[in-house]
C-alpha cells in the first residue's frame, strides 16, 4: 500500500487532534458518453499550477480554478503549493499537470483530443463544504466550456487527495465523468472519488518521474482507461508500476520529518484562535498546540458537515 500518510501526518502533528477526512458512501458513476478515442480530455490538477507572469495561489484555503492553455509552453507555468513534494513538478511540470502527454495520446488514437485549456486548483482546502457550493461549480462551468467529455483529477498532497477527491465526485453528479489518480490510497479509500488509479509511487510523482515522458505517457492511458473499465462506483485500480527504489517509502518518511514544520504550520490553520466562537474551552477545543493557542478545530466541522452533504445526496 506505500506509506500510510494520514497516520505519517497525524504523528507528525502531534498532539494536534487526527487530520479530518471524510468518510463517505458510494459516489455517482457518470458513464462516458463516447468511446475514449473521440473524447475531449480535460486536466484539473491541485499543484497551484500557475502562469508565471501572474500570482501565485493562496496556500490554504483558495477556492479558485484558473484556466492553463494547452499550446503554453512548460517554461511559462509553475506548480506554486507550498508542500515539499511539489518539486518534481517544478523539474518537470507534466508530473503533476500532464497537459503535454495528451496530444501525443491522441496522435496515438487513445483520446479524441485536449480540450483547449486546462484548469488549476491549490489542493490545501480546510473548507470542504465550499468545493460543494463554490469550487466544484466553478469547475463544472469551465469543463463545459471547454466541451470535454472527461475529466483527469491529479492531486498531489495529503489534503489534496481529500480536497480532490470531493472535487471528482461534484463534477460527477453534474454528469461530466472524471477519473482520479492517486498516491494516497488510505485517503483516497476514505473519500470514495468516482473512479481512481492507484500509482505506488511517492508523493509529487503523480503521473511518473520528471523527464520520463514515455513513462509518463503510459501511466497517464492507463489512468483514462478507466473511464471505459471501471463499473463499480468509488473503485480503486491498482497501477502495474513499481518505483525503481527500494526503500522509498523510509525516505518520504524521513522526508516528512525533516520539514515536519511545513506540515505542521499547514495544519495549524485547521483551527480557529483561542477564544474565538462559542465552542472555545469546551469539547473540540484545542490548547496548547504548535502554537499553544488554538480554539475550533473548523477543518473537524467541515468534514461533519460534509459528510452530512454526502447523506443528503449533494456530493
Amino acid at each position: 500500500m506505500g506509506v500510510h500518510y494520514l497516520d505519517l501526518v497525524n504523528g507528525i502533528t502531534a498532539p494536534l487532534p487526527p487530520m479530518p477526512v471524510a468518510r463517505l458512501g458510494p459516489p455517482v458513476l457518470t458513464p462516458l458518453r463516447r468511446p475514449l478515442s473521440e473524447a475531449t480530455v480535460l486536466i484539473v490538477n491541485s499543484a497551484g499550477v500557475h502562469l508565471r507572469a501572474d500570482p501565485p495561489f493562496q496556500f490554504v484555503d483558495d477556492l479558485t480554478c484558473r484556466r492553463l492553455p494547452q499550446s503554453i509552453a512548460p517554461t511559462a507555468v509553475r506548480p506554486c503549493h507550498p508542500s515539499p513534494i511539489r518539486r518534481p513538478g517544478r523539474q518537470d511540470v507534466n508530473v503533476v499537470h500532464p497537459y503535454q502527454r495528451l496530444p501525443e495520446l491522441a496522435a496515438a488514437g487513445v483520446i479524441g483530443r485536449p480540450s483547449d485549456f486546462h484548469l488549476s486548483t491549490l489542493g490545501a482546502i480546510k473548507k470542504v463544504t465550499r468545493i460543494v457550493s463554490e469550487l466544484g461549480p466553478a469547475v463544472v462551468a469551465e469543463v463545459k466550456a471547454a466541451g470535454a467529455d472527461l475529466v483527469l483529477v491529479v492531486p498531489l498532497c495529503p489534503a489534496c487527495h481529500q480536497a480532490m477527491g470531493v472535487l471528482a465526485r461534484v463534477v460527477e453528479l453534474a454528469g461530466i465523468p472524471t477519473v482520479s489518480v492517486t498516491g494516497a490510497r488510505d485517503i483516497t479509500e476514505r473519500v470514495r472519488p468516482p473512479r481512481a488509479a492507484y500509482l505506488g509511487y511517492p508523493l509529487g510523482y503523480s503521473l511518473g518521474r520528471p523527464g520520463r515522458s514515455d513513462e509518463q505517457r503510459r501511466i497517464v492511458a492507463d489512468v483514462l482507461a478507466l473511464a471505459e473499465r471501471v463499473r463499480t462506483p468509488g473503485e480503486i485500480v491498482d497501477l502495474p508500476y513499481v518505483w525503481p527504489e527500494a526503500g522509498w517509502e523510509d525516505r518520504v518518511i524521513a522526508q516528512y520529518h525533516e520539514e515536519r514544520d511545513i506540515v505542521r504550520g499547514q495544519r495549524a490553520k485547521e483551527f480557529a484562535p483561542a477564544g474565538e466562537g462559542p465552542t472555545d474551552g469546551g469539547e473540540g477545543s484545542t490548547d496548547g498546540g504548535v502554537d499553544g493557542a488554538l480554539g475550533r478545530h473548523l477543518a473537524l466541522e467541515e468534514v461533519e458537515a460534509l459528510e452530512r452533504m454526502a447523506v443528503a445526496g449533494l456530493v
